[in-house]
């Protein structure tokens, strides 16, 4: 490793590993010399070259900014066995911790401009200029589908204070599990924030194993800027429980899943391609709300272009292109063959996209209606559907049955 003023250029040489073995990677392991790298903070360029590793790259330092020179810097996920959360099922993430300690319960509903909250339990910990995770659970869902972050202001007896009035109303109509259902939130015990990755490339070669390529994970501030992923069993590009995270100028390619951006807010995704050969190429789900999917194309997908799922809200779905969508044999919630499927939304504009077509006579370029099977159903209200461009293979362009 050389160091260079403030900026460190990190050389991980693999030739001395091929004359060695004569095959590479399989006996070469890099992930001990970058993870040191990463730890340091601050800029660090990795130079052109292939960098093996066994196990996940974690940025723990706020503005840490991965670099590269373009898709000549190649970063091989090759994760050792049996897999754990968070220490070889990813190739890079922030840190996975951040539910170290039990949900808190929220008592009371939160309404759109609200200044505080009441919670139950000791609340000693808190102090301004703290972030928490405000998120309410559905059981059925298994997952979170109303979710924003809150600073705190100020704390008086059981009564949190935020910064900034809330945008986001959270009805508390859920019974309340700590683990499973109901409102609650979570202290973030160390943000990480600012973190760049730019210019590289990721690959997940196919080792029966759920890897993802990259994982924002409770951070704030998060670039990834023209970085390819290319994953042959798990997701390319995966967020949750993040906030103002901009992804542009890159490339999901996912054999069998999707790209997936759950339970995010303040998200931008500008000018990227997100496929997949035998899932939707782009999915938005559980709660993930203040949104803009901008000048994105899906090149290959099957059974669904891109969904919105589980309470997404308060975004923009514009300019974007989604090619011929194809079947793997068991398709959408209606049983057919959709371009653009959503349920549960609110407040979402879809303008100006183009849709290709699909596969089968009963295919349907654009889906959307409330979503059913949760332990409280979800409408879909205030949404603006219009004007798209259709393709000629949709046995349907826009089906709004199932709106209110």
């Amino acid at each position: 490793m050389r160091l260079r003023s403030k900026k460190r250029v990190v050389l991980v040489p693999l030739l001395a590993a091929l004359l060695l073995t004569g095959c590479g990677s399989a006996f070469h392991d890099d992930t001990a010399d970058v993870q040191r790298a990463v730890d340091a903070g601050g800029s660090v360029t990795f130079p052109a070259g292939t960098y093996i590793l066994k196990q996940t790259i974690i940025v723990r330092k706020s503005n840490t900014i991965i670099q590269g020179i373009g898709p000549e810097t190649v970063f091989v996920f090759e994760p050792t066995l049996p897999q754990v959360h968070c220490v070889n099922d990813r190739a890079f993430t922030t840190p996975c911790d951040v539910k170290t300690t039990p949900r808190r319960q929220i008592l009371g509903p939160i309404a759109i401009g609200g200044e505080s909250f009441v919670s139950a339990g000791d609340v000693s910990d808190l102090h301004t200029g703290d972030w928490l995770i405000i998120e309410d659970l559905d059981r059925k869902a298994g997952d979170v589908v109303v979710i924003d972050w809150a600073q705190v202001g100020a704390v008086s007896g059981n009564t949190v204070g935020v910064q900034v009035p809330f945008r986001t109303a959270f009805p508390n109509v859920r019974e309340w599990d700590p683990e499973a259902s109901g409102l609650g939130y979570y202290k973030i015990p160390q943000l990480v924030e600012g973190v760049q990755l730019r210019n590289l490339k990721i690959v997940v070669p196919d080792s029966g194993q759920n890897a993802a390529g990259i994982s924002v994970f409770a951070a704030l501030n998060t670039q990834i800027d023209s970085v390819t992923v290319q994953n042959s069993h798990g997701q390319p590009l995966y967020s949750y429980l993040a906030k103002n995270l901009t992804i542009q100028n890159s490339s999901g390619i996912g054999e069998q899943v999707l790209n997936e951006f759950a339970a995010t807010v303040d998200l931008r995704l500008n000018d990227n391609s997100f496929s997949t050969d035998r899932s939707a190429g782009l999915g938005l789900d559980f709660g993930t709300g203040f949104f803009q999917v901008t000048r994105n194309v899906v090149p290959s997908s099957s059974n669904i272009g891109a969904y919105l799922l589980f309470g997404v809200h308060d975004g923009s779905i514009q300019d974007n292109s989604i090619s011929f969508v194809g079947t793997s044999g068991a398709t959408g919630d209606s049983g057919v063959v959709v371009g653009l499927l959503a349920r549960g939304t609110q407040r979402v504009v879809i303008t100006s996209n183009f849709l290709a077509g699909g596969a089968g006579p009963t295919s349907i370029g654009i889906s959307i209606g409330p979503a059913y099977g949760l332990d409280t159903p979800m409408p879909s209200l205030g949404n603006t559907v219009s004007p798209n461009t259709f393709g000629p293979l949709w046995g349907v362009d826009y089906d709004p049955s199932n709106a209110p």
